[in-house]
């Protein structure tokens, strides 16, 4: 196996795992995390050289936004130009948990993160190991699903990944550093984190269908969901 990858399940982990994953993160690594729902590509979300990276790995398209993960919710407010009452219910019943929320771009994160659009999607996860080091971090994370965009997610990270790494020994910046994989993912299916945005004071629509249900959403938080089915 290769020595830049590791396996941990769930909350069992080596600490030092915790300290080598931050500094990985601090140097605009690229490294494989988990989250409560699959593994993804992250790094830290002011990095335009290894979101460029990403980027290249899954080929996705320049425009198109990829999620944040946040250590805690100071950074909505720091990240967001505002937040509606319906996002703040949501964020109250849901965080930390598989669920992503759109919301409009602030001033100061559009001058620190160019690459962001208008909007913004952000998230908190529930992951053991992965908010641990988002907190020992202190910033957030660009997240985003290892497999290449228009293909599902690999139903084995691990054996993926090793793939890609004898498939790309001569261009060694399509690797990822680091890659934490929770073995307890392995057989847990492949459900990303469901993505809303705000409508109205009193409506949010899904974005993208994932880990929760329209129905569990507007019954947990005791707002209108809108389908996008």
């Amino acid at each position: 196996m290769n020595d830049s990858f590791f396996i941990i399940s769930g909350d069992k982990y080596p600490e030092e795992l915790v300290g080598r994953t931050v500094e990985h993160f601090r140097s605009q690594a690229v490294v494989v995390h988990p989250t409560e729902t699959i593994h993804g590509y992250g790094s830290r979300y002011d990095s335009a050289r290894a979101i460029e990276r990403i980027r290249i790995m899954k080929g996705r398209e320049k425009d198109k936004p990829m999620v944040l993960l946040i250590p805690g919710q100071a950074w909505v407010d720091l990240l967001v130009r505002d937040v509606p009452d319906p996002a703040r219910k949501l964020t109250e019943a849901f965080w930390p948990g598989p669920l992503t929320i759109v919301f409009r771009t602030g001033a100061k994160a559009l001058e620190k993160c160019p690459w962001l659009n208008q909007t913004v999607a952000l998230r908190r996860t529930a992951h053991p190991f992965t908010s641990r080091v988002l907190r020992e971090l202190d910033l957030p994370i660009v997240s985003t699903s290892i497999n290449r965009s228009g293909r599902p997610v690999p139903p084995d990270p691990l054996k993926y990944l090793e793939k890609l790494a004898r498939r790309k020994k001569s261009t060694p910046e399509l690797i990822p550093e680091l890659a934490v994989i929770d073995q307890k993912l392995q057989d847990s299916g492949s459900y990303p984190s469901t993505i809303v945005r705000v409508v109205d004071e009193e409506t949010v629509q899904v974005i993208r269908h994932g880990a929760l249900s329209a129905e569990i959403i507007a019954e947990r938080a005791g707002i209108k969901v809108v389908d996008t089915l």
